[in-house]
C-alpha cells in the first residue's frame, strides 16, 4: 500500500509504535515488510555486510519515507522512535560478488517503488540499535541466510531502464534519474547495491550518498557557471529538524563555504569548514564530510532557480533539538527548506552581514573562520563594503 494514501496514517502510527519493539523478532523464519530499503556497510570493505531493511509490521513506508516526514511535520523524537522499527537484515558479500540469486533478490528490493512483503531465515538477532550521522538510525540488526518475495516487486521505469543498461556510466545514471524526479535515496540505494553502471559493484551507504549528492552537484555546477553573476548581496535563513542555516550570497564568481556550529544551549562549538573557489574542490571535505555535498546540493538548485551565479558562504547551526543523528538527508532537506523562505537583498557585503540572523556570540569567530570572506574583503572591489 502506498503510504501517502493512507488517510488514517497519523493514527495508525500512534497505535502501531508501540509493537515496533519487535518482541516477535526471532532465530529462524519468519515474514515481514521493507519500505524498501538497504544498507550496504563499510565496515571490512571490501567484504562487507548488505542489509535489507524490514519491519514486522505492514505500512512499513512510514519507517523510511523523509519526505513524508517533512510534510507532515514530524519532530526528530517521532522520527527517531519509528527509525527504531526496522531491522537490517545482513549478509556478507564481497563488493566484487558476482550476480548470486541471494544478491539479485536484494537489488530488486533496492529498486522496488512500494513496500514489498518479504520471507527471511534469520540465524541470529542483535538486541543494540545502530546509529550513524551520515546514515542515520535503526533498531535490532539480524544474520540474515535465505530472502524470498511473497509480492510482485514494482519498479519505476527511469531505474528500470538504468538497470539494463549496461553501456550507461553510474555517472550519467544518477544525472538520468535525479532528472526523472527519483529521490536522492532511492538513488543512492540504487547505486550502492552496483545496479547501475559499466562496471558494477557495491559501495557501502555512506559512500553512495555522499557519491549521489556530488555527481548531481558537479553537474549544476556547470550550469550555474553559464549564468550571470548576481547583482546584489542576498540573505536567506531558515530551516527544519533542529537544523539551521544562514545563507550569505555574496556578488561574484560561484564558490561555497560550509562552516558548522553546534549550540548545547551554554556554549556553542565553531567547527572548521570546507569550501571550494571557482576551480571546485580536489580532495574530500573532510571537516564537515557528507554534508557539505548536500547542502552544495541545496544551493546549486537555487542558483538554478534563480539563473544566476553568486560566492555562497553557509553557516549551519545544529541546535539541542537535533539530538540524535537521523542520516544525512536531514541536512539536504534542512537547507532545502531554508531556501524556501523569504530572501533579503543589500548593496553591500556589510549591510549583509549586519542583517545575518547570526549569533553575536559567534559572529567573530565566523569571521576569522571563513575562506571566503576573507577573500572577498581582500579583494579590490571596496565599493562592496560601502
Amino acid at each position: 500500500m502506498d503510504i501517502f494514501r493512507v488517510k488514517s496514517l497519523h493514527k495508525y502510527v500512534k497505535e502501531t509504535l508501540p509493537s515496533l519493539k519487535f518482541d516477535k523478532i526471532h532465530v529462524g523464519s519468519l515474514e515481514g515488510f521493507t519500505p524498501p530499503s538497504v544498507l550496504v556497510g563499510e565496515y571490512n570493505y571490501p567484504k562487507i555486510s548488505v542489509g535489507v531493511m524490514f519491519s514486522a509490521e505492514s505500512n512499513s513506508q512510514v519507517l523510511n519515507s523523509p519526505n513524508f516526514w517533512i510534510k507532515n511535520n514530524y519532530t526528530v523524537s517521532k522520527i527517531f522512535s519509528l527509525r527504531r522499527g526496522l531491522v537490517n537484515a545482513k549478509s556478507r558479500f564481497s563488493v566484487y560478488e558476482p550476480d548470486t540469486d541471494k544478491l539479485q533478490k536484494i537489488q530488486l528490493t533496492s529498486m522496488s517503488q512500494n513496500e514489498v512483503k518479504i520471507g527471511l531465515e534469520l540465524s541470529r538477532v542483535y538486541n543494540y540499535y545502530f546509529k550513524s550521522k551520515d546514515i542515520g538510525v535503526y533498531g535490532k540488526s539480524a544474520e540474515m541466510e535465505k530472502l524470498s518475495f511473497n509480492d510482485n516487486v514494482k519498479i519505476q521505469k527511469p531505474i528500470e531502464t538504468v538497470y539494463y543498461d549496461r553501456d550507461l556510466k553510474a555517472s550519467d545514471g544518477i544525472i538520468n534519474l535525479y532528472s526523472s524526479g527519483i529521490g536522492e535515496n532511492k538513488i543512492s540505494d540504487v547505486l550502492s547495491l552496483g545496479a547501475m553502471g559499466t562496471k558494477r559493484k557495491m559501495v557501502p551507504t555512506k559512500w553512495s550518498i555522499t557519491a549521489v549528492d556530488d555527481t548531481i552537484g558537479k553537474k549544476l555546477i556547470s550550469e550555474v557557471k553559464g549564468f550571470e553573476e548576481g547583482e546584489n548581496y542576498i540573505l536567506k535563513s531558515g530551516g527544519i529538524l533542529g537544523n539551521h542555516f544562514t545563507f550569505l550570497f555574496l556578488k561574484g564568481e560561484w564558490s561555497f563555504e560550509l562552516i558548522e556550529v553546534w549550540n548545547n544551549n551554554s556554549k556553542l562549538f565553531i567547527g572548521d569548514g570546507d569550501y571550494e573557489l571557482y576551480e571546485g574542490r580536489k580532495t574530500y571535505a573532510s571537516n564537515t564530510a557528507g554534508g557539505y555535498y548536500a547542502v552544495r546540493l541545496a544551493v546549486l538548485e537555487e542558483l538554478k532557480r534563480m539563473k544566476r551565479q553568486f560566492s555562497v558562504v553557509v553557516i549551519r547551526e545544529i541546535t539541542p533539538e537535533y539530538f540524535v543523528p537521523l542520516g544525512v538527508w536531514v541536512v539536504r532537506e534542512s537547507a532545502r527548506a531554508a531556501l524556501k523562505g523569504d530572501a533579503k537583498a543589500f548593496d553591500g557585503l556589510k549591510q549583509l552581514i549586519e542583517a545575518a540572523n547570526i549569533s553575536t556570540l559567534y559572529l567573530k569567530d565566523i569571521h576569522e573562520r571563513s575562506k571566503l570572506l576573507k577573500i572577498i574583503r581582500n579583494q579590490r572591489r571596496l565599493y562592496d563594503f560601502s
